[in-house]
Parts: structure tokens; C-alpha cells; sequence
């Protein structure tokens, strides 16, 4: 059954006002505003009217909707126990817990997911990171919102926050208050949702083993995702793919870091930990959930490490990331 929640007062009025809406709906906010629970809210009252819902998650950090680090997106028909969610067959593996990394391929992975469920749902919501507050964020939010071309963007907060949008946005932007009930999490108890998530999702792994030629470099929405060759070198093995190079050393052994788990064609099939690379056999170790049908030919490195039983143990930055090591091609003057 539908875990049952209830309105704050100040979005009451949203149970009138959408009452024969149709089409997508955006949330945006800070963190610690509401959003998700105002989603989830909505889930609820356009099932009990019939409708048929599609929700899109596309908070890598703290979803309901896929396990972290993906996007997720599900079609709900009818009551659903949310927890059911994490194990959505609908996601897309973005490999970081914020979008800061890379915000183009992010929006372009939302936008994927927003144009499948939409062809499914009679309304479509879509849950928003919290990166808010800087250039950054405004711009992903604003990028995000042009692409989907929301009906409705339903924002927390003041309206002074959300001048940015209304200038094109108009009379389709619609500035909530915040609850009196919302409490900010701190940092820890972030950590520990995706703790527990991670731990429920990697509950039923198993290991899987893959040649070390199926490493990618790349997320499938770039063209680099599909040429990524392997070259054996002294100390170690190198990939190289338009104007970028990636050299695995033989001393890397222990990895231990999050990893998307692909079809030849880029389709994601599941989630895994990217844990040994095993040189005498030349093959990589992962212990991975597979969700999806299909043949795993290609694994993606995230930038998360965790372990399986769902604890992070830090992360891979871009410039200490032994996975990265850009080297663009002499141009001709």
C-alpha cells in the first residue's frame, strides 16, 4: 500500500488548483524546502483521481526513484510502495551524488527520461536537485526547465529566489511558501539515506566479472562513449578515445568505486561497485545488481567509492580521479 501523507496547509489550495491538469510539472528549490515531499504529494492525489503518473527523479543524491547516483523515472498506475522505486528497470547512471561534475550531460539525461515516461503518463513530475543557490545551479535549472517545457514549475521559497525563471516563465511559475513543518537535514543524515539506500540495492549483488576492454570513459550521450579502444602498455593498459587518454596502471588493484553497468548500445542494465582490476586474468571484478534484460558489454566508473554494504568511502575528484587524464590533439594553426 501507498504510505498516506498529508497536505501542510500551505499547499492545500494545490488540491483545487490542479484539479483537471494534465501535462508535466516541474519542482524546483533549495535543499531542505520540501520538494520531494510536495512530489510525492502529488503522486498521490492525481493516482487517487485516476491518472496515470509519471515520475521522474532526478536527484542523484537524495532519490526515491533509482538508487543514487542515477536518475530514475517510473510510470505509476496505481497505489505503489515508494521503496519499490529504488529498483526501477527506468534509469539513466550518471555516477555522482551532485550534478556540478557535468550539468550538460545531466540535463540531457532528465530530459531522456522525461520524454519516456511522458508518452505514458497523463501527468509527468519532476523532482529537482538542490543545487540552487550560484551561477551553476541557475543555469541547470534553467537549462532543465527550457528542454522539458514544463506546463508548471511549482517553486519553495521567496519570490525574490526565483526571479531568474519568472522572466520567461511568466504565469507559469508558481512560487509556494515553505511548511512550517520542513526541518534542514544536515550532511550526515544525507549520507545516511543514500547509506541505506545503496545498502538495500547491493543486498541482492552478486560478482561479476568482465574483460578489462569493457571499460568505458564516457556516458552514452556522448559519441566517445562507443570508441573507447584498449591498448596494452609497459606498466599497464591505456584507452584513448577523441582526444582523450586514460592510462590504468598495474598498481591499481583495489577500486572500490560506483559503476554503471551497459549494453554494447549504451542502454543502462544496472548499477555496480567497480571493486578489483585482476591483471593476471585480465579481467575486472564488480559487484553488481542487473535490473534490466541484456548482455553487459561496457562499464562506466563513477566517482562515488563505496563499499556493499552502502558506505561511502570518498570519491575520485576530477583531478585525482585515476580514471581521467584528459590529452587534447595539437590543432593546426
Amino acid at each position: 500500500m501507498m504510505e498516506r501523507l498529508l497536505w501542510p496547509k500551505e499547499w492545500v489550495f494545490l488540491e483545487e488548483a490542479l484539479q483537471d491538469f494534465r501535462g508535466t510539472i516541474v519542482a524546483i528549490a533549495p535543499s531542505d524546502r520540501g520538494k520531494t515531499t510536495l512530489v510525492r504529494l502529488l503522486v498521490q492525489m492525481f493516482l487517487k483521481r485516476g491518472k496515470r503518473v509519471g515520475w521522474v527523479d532526478t536527484d542523484p543524491g537524495q532519490s526515491y526513484v533509482g538508487p543514487p547516483t542515477t536518475l530514475g523515472a517510473s510510470v505509476l498506475l496505481g497505489p505503489v510502495d515508494f521503496r519499490d522505486l529504488l529498483f526501477t528497470p527506468c534509469f539513466r547512471f550518471f555516477g555522482d551524488t551532485t550534478p556540478e561534475r557535468d550539468i550538460v550531460a545531466f540535463a540531457q539525461l532528465a530530459w531522456d527520461l522525461v520524454r519516456v515516461v511522458r508518452k505514458r503518463s497523463d501527468v509527468t513530475l519532476v523532482d529537482t536537485c538542490g543545487l540552487f543557490h550560484s551561477p551553476l545551479g541557475y543555469y541547470l535549472k534553467t537549462m532543465k526547465i527550457r528542454i522539458i517545457d514544463p506546463e508548471i514549475v511549482l517553486a519553495i521559497g521567496e519570490k525574490e529566489e526565483f526571479a531568474p525563471f519568472a522572466t520567461f516563465l511568466k504565469e507559469r511559475l508558481l512560487v509556494l511558501p515553505v511548511p512550517s513543518e520542513v526541518s534542514e537535514k544536515c550532511y550526515e543524515i544525507r549520507r545516511g539515506h543514500r547509506r541505506r539506500l545503496f545498502s538495500r540495492y547491493f543486498s541482492s549483488g552478486r560478482e561479476l566479472y568482465f574483460p578489462i576492454a569493457a571499460l568505458r570513459f564516457s556516458l552514452p550521450c556522448y559519441p566517445s562513449f562507443f570508441l573507447w579502444k584498449m591498448e596494452e602498455v609497459e606498466g599497464g593498459v591505456r584507452f584513448a578515445s577523441l582526444g582523450e587518454e586514460v592510462f590504468l596502471s598495474r598498481q591499481m588493484e583495489e577500486i572500490g568505486v560506483v559503476c554503471g553497468l551497459f549494453s554494447e548500445d549504451g542502454k543502462e542494465l544496472g548499477l555496480g561497485i567497480f571493486e578489483r582490476i585482476l591483471w593476471e586474468e585480465g579481467r575486472i571484478s564488480v559487484f553488481g545488481v542487473q535490473c534490466v534484460p541484456g548482455r553487459v558489454e561496457a562499464i562506466v566508473p563513477g566517482v562515488i567509492k563505496v563499499d556493499r554494504s552502502g558506505e561511502e568511502r570518498g570519491r575520485f575528484s576530477i583531478s585525482s580521479s585515476p580514471f581521467r587524464f584528459l590529452r587534447f590533439p595539437r590543432q593546426g594553426l
